[in-house]
């Protein structure tokens, strides 16, 4: 049994070393400390959030005075009132919301949405009728009382603020009909409201049907149309406005309560489904070492006939066009057109694609020449990490182990993001709904977004009083305190934090994952010295030794990661912007950004590589591994590519096969299956489940498998370069490896003897 120590000159040959080095020091303490304090103060962070947000405010609707639906305040029980009813759903679509983002209409909770149609010009026409048929000079409570009493007015129809009572409202005046307008334009109740649905406990129109005939039906016959709060005349055509996306939203709807039945119905079989995704996923990889050959030379000779039916095609095609009257014209004197078959008739064409192909295939031929033996030492990379996962099964699984805990920082996050979005206390502003002095945003528009106290605003003696189109609006929740006033910073904060433990958990579980497979790979006798519990044993290494080195490395693609979600804001901000400079620029940005962290991640990945082995700190391991792979760079490329080819055609067999598998089940194509098929609306449904589910299951599995590739390949480099095959050091590679290479093992002095007396009896 040996290993390679962590030193930079060349190691001799150590038979009490079984695999990584087990004399490990903690690594990156520094890192560890900037780590542990982070997750601290993300988890003072969530529990200050958790103690002052409430996201159920981000999740029940709250009225225009910031009281959530369904919660009791004081004297003013809400905790049965849990839908938002709009007293004007047309001002939500107004030019005056769209800029302020918000519904510039009164908002209150009820206990269930309108199932019924009603206007108040009902009952305006009532009291107009009454105040005619009155005799001359009567007074409102005349009228008022005849009105109530013999016209029956229906007060309970009324849909009005928490502190007014329409039938009292009214009974205040004394002019009648103008005093039921007047109590509408106040907004104190809604003037009108058609049959509606609670969407997400907000009242939305039902599927609205000929809106025009409502607004006849409302005005009882009479020569009078509705008219708002606003004194706007609301037409069918406003009432239509939205009807289609409503009615998209209905059709979704109903096609979301048919595809959960679908699921409801087939859950099972896409359960079974999945559970064959991971047989086959694991069956793949295990036959991967009789494959990998002759899929990567069938695919190399198909590439060679591909290319050679290219050349034949365009030599037979220029040589045709040789005949050909006015095919010898030059591609220069036709000009450009956008007419390709104009191009196609001319030998110059063909003569130029005829030798492009034939430079292409020769420059493939010398390279498959050339890189034969890379080839070859691909493959049985390849091969030797199939035969590490099938000694390591659990590795396999240990996907899920990364998923959990990435499940826990996600869920952890997200909580926190809610209870922080929904903490402080309600905050007005004052809007202007006249979108025409918005618009303008004139020095004298007294609408600036500036913050207003409520509990004045509904005083008679506001500064805008007399102003129906200025109004003080509940915005958001949030208060004027130091915590309040970062809270933008602290979401940016918590958002790093989110990146810097979503990339430690995919670290460790690389970093666990690469002393595994090293644990078998410096095994010198694979069937006596891989350590028992060889993933277990490389989890607890990294955790106590190396968690300061992968948050080192986390750190790095975290903080570029934050830099490009900012990139993805600025560019959003400047997607009205004419300047093409500075679109240039961001673009550029961008690019950068994703380039240096996908050059990261490998550089990373192979970090944790070195850091299994050797128990090295992040710089000198990255270091360590970059010299080593610009060292081997051909190597690296090819069995790269070929390990991806290998990776993309597993992915697609076990998804292609499953999404078929499933096609002639669910498509009743299966005759002696065709019993426990069930009935279905969408037979697609569980297809499209069961792939998708395929396709996450398989990678999860190669990804395992890419990381045991990557693995055994550097540990082969590291190999090849510190043992000679002497008795001192010798290789550890399998033999088919050192056959590739032309390498052997010398054997000591006593097995050759003992080898020659067994061949001499």
């Amino acid at each position: 049994m040996g290993c390679c120590c962590g030193k930079e000159k060349k190691s001799a040959f150590d038979p009490s070393k079984d695999g990584p080095i087990k004399n490990r020091s903690c690594t990156d303490l520094i890192c560890l400390i900037i780590f542990f304090a982070a997750i601290v103060g993300f988890v003072v962070v969530g529990i200050f959030a958790w103690l002052n947000g409430n996201p159920v405010i981000l999740l029940l609707p709250t009225d225009s005075n910031g009281r959530i639906c369904g919660v009791k305040y004081g004297d003013l029980d809400l905790s049965n009132k849990t839908n938002l009813f709009f007293f004007d759903l047309t001002q939500c679509a107004s030019p005056a919301s769209y800029l302020n983002f918000q519904c510039l209409t009164p908002q209150v909770c009820v206990n269930s949405c309108p199932d019924s149609s009603w206007t108040y010009i009902q009952d305006l026409v009532i009291l107009q009728a009454a105040k005619t048929a009155s005799a001359s000079g009567a007074s409102n409570a005349v009228i008022s009382t005849y009105a109530q009493t013999n016209l029956n007015l229906d007060w309970s129809k009324y849909i009005c603020k928490y502190d007014i009572d329409a039938k009292t409202e009214f009974e205040k005046g004394t002019n009648g009909e103008s005093d039921l307008q007047a109590m509408i334009s106040a907004e104190k109740c809604a003037p009108y409201y058609i049959p509606m649905s609670p969407v997400v406990n907000r009242c939305i129109p039902s599927v609205i049907v000929d809106a025009t005939n409502f607004v006849a039906d409302s005005a009882s016959g009479q020569d009078t149309t509705i008219v708002d709060a606003l004194n706007q005349t609301v037409t069918g055509s406003n009432l239509n406005l939205g009807s289609e996306v409503i009615q998209a939203y209905l059709n979704a709807q109903e096609i979301g309560m048919k595809i959960f039945a679908d699921f409801t119905a087939s859950w099972y079989w896409i359960l079974a489904g999945l559970g064959v995704a991971a047989v086959i996923a694991f069956l793949w990889i295990v036959i991967m070492r009789w494959v990998a050959w002759p899929m990567v030379w069938i695919t190399i000779f198909g590439l060679f006939g591909v290319l050679g039916f290219g050349v034949y095609y365009t030599y037979t095609e220029w040589q045709r066009l040789l005949t050909v009257d006015g095919a010898n014209a030059t591609l220069v004197s036709t000009g450009f057109t956008t007419n390709l078959s104009q191009y196609l008739a001319l030998q110059e064409t063909w003569l130029a694609f005829f030798i492009i192909l034939c430079v292409v295939t020769a420059i493939f031929f010398l390279l498959v020449i050339f890189l034969r033996k890379r080839i070859l030492i691909a493959i049985q990379i390849i091969r030797e990490a199939s035969k590490a996962v099938a000694h390591m099964i659990s590795t396999l699984f240990y996907p899920l182990v990364t998923f959990i805990l990435a499940i826990i920082v996600i869920a952890f996050w997200a909580a926190t993001e809610l209870f922080l979005a929904s903490s402080g206390d309600p905050v007005y502003k004052v809007l202007d709904t006249n979108s025409t002095r918005v618009a303008a945003e004139t020095e004298t528009d007294p609408c600036n977004n500036t913050v207003c106290n409520i509990t004045v605003w509904n005083e008679a003696n506001h500064t805008f009083a007399n102003d129906d189109t200025i109004k003080c609006m509940f915005i958001e929740y949030g208060g004027d305190s130091l915590f309040h006033r970062n809270t933008l910073w602290l979401q940016i904060a918590i958002v790093f934090a989110f990146f810097w433990l979503l990339n430690w958990v995919i670290a460790l579980g690389e970093c666990t994952l690469a002393g595994a497979f090293a644990s078998y790979y410096w095994a010198f006798d694979k069937s006596t010295d891989i350590p028992a519990l060889p993933l277990f044993s490389a989890f607890g290494r990294t955790l106590r030794y190396h968690t300061g080195s992968l948050a080192f490395g986390s750190f790095i693609i975290a903080l570029i990661q934050v830099i490009r979600v900012l990139l993805e804001y600025f560019d959003h901000k400047m997607k009205g912007s004419e300047n093409k400079v500075a679109k240039f620029f961001m673009c550029i940005c961008k690019c950068c950004c994703w380039c240096l962290e996908k050059f990261m991640k490998f550089l990373n990945r192979n970090a944790y590589i070195m850091i299994a082995v050797y128990g090295k700190n992040f710089c000198s391991s990255a270091k360590q591994a970059f010299k080593l792979i610009i060292r081997n760079i051909v190597r690296v490329a090819v069995v790269d590519k070929v390990t991806d080819f290998l990776l993309f055609m597993g992915k697609l067999i076990v998804t292609a096969g499953l999404v078929a598998l499933s096609w002639a089940f669910f498509g009743n194509k299966i005759s002696f299956a065709s019993g426990y098929v069930p009935s279905l609306n969408y037979y697609w449904m569980p297809i499209v489940i069961i792939g998708i589910g395929a396709y996450i299951i398989a990678a999860g599995f190669f990804n395992t498998y890419g990381m045991a590739v990557d693995t055994i390949f550097l540990c082969f480099l590291e190999d090849l370069e510190r043992n000679d095959g002497s008795e001192e050091k010798p290789y550890f590679m399998s033999k088919s490896l050192m056959k590739v290479l032309g390498k052997k093992n010398k054997k000591p002095k006593d097995e050759k003897k003992k080898t020659k007396k067994e061949k001499k009896a």
